[in-house]
């Protein structure tokens, strides 16, 4: 079960939008963070390291590209949360989109905007390097889904970049289960 990356889902390039509008918080991360939901959720991420978020209501542009996922996918997508990286320096581990809230047999999608930032992907419990197949260029508009499943037997990673680049918001469209 691969993951599907589709460069220019977005063709307007909403980064400065997201920079201003979005009510962003560090707590203690290598990035900057929103949770956005149509009503009042709380989602627990981490394993090591738990943080516990309470959502934001939906702003109109994020809501607008769930509603577009959700024509384009046939998908049901119910919220988001964004994560703004300001330079090579931030990251996001390895890990798998597990949280107990989030429904399992769902798609996750991502919207990325501004700097083109890599995402890769491994079975868990591979070691070594990760082979170029498995590593994807995120440009400004691009769309990575993980298919339903995916994460029971993968992991992924926002890597540190390898030399100087601008700030990347990235937009990761979820289920919660009820």
């Amino acid at each position: 079960m691969k993951a599907i990356y589709k460069s220019g889902y977005i063709t307007e390039s909403i980064y400065d939008r997201l920079m201003t509008e979005v009510p962003w918080v560090n707590r203690d991360a290598p990035r900057d963070e929103c949770f956005m939901a149509s009503e009042e959720l709380e989602y627990t991420y981490g394993e090591k390291i738990t943080r516990t978020y309470n959502s934001v209501p939906f702003n109109k542009m994020v809501m607008s590209m769930m509603e577009k996922l959700n024509e384009d996918y046939d998908c049901g997508y119910d919220l988001c949360f964004l994560n703004y990286y300001k330079d090579e320096k931030e990251f996001l581990g390895w890990h798998a989109d597990d949280s107990p809230e989030m429904d399992p047999a769902h798609p996750i999608a991502v919207i990325s905007f501004g700097a083109e930032r890599f995402i890769w992907t491994k079975k868990m419990g591979t070691k070594g390097v990760v082979p170029e197949e498995d590593r994807y260029l995120l440009g400004d508009g691009s769309l990575f889904i993980m298919p339903a499943g995916y994460q029971k037997d993968n992991l992924h990673r926002i890597p540190k970049h390898d030399r100087p680049c601008g700030g990347r918001v990235s937009l990761t469209f979820r289920k919660y289960k009820r």
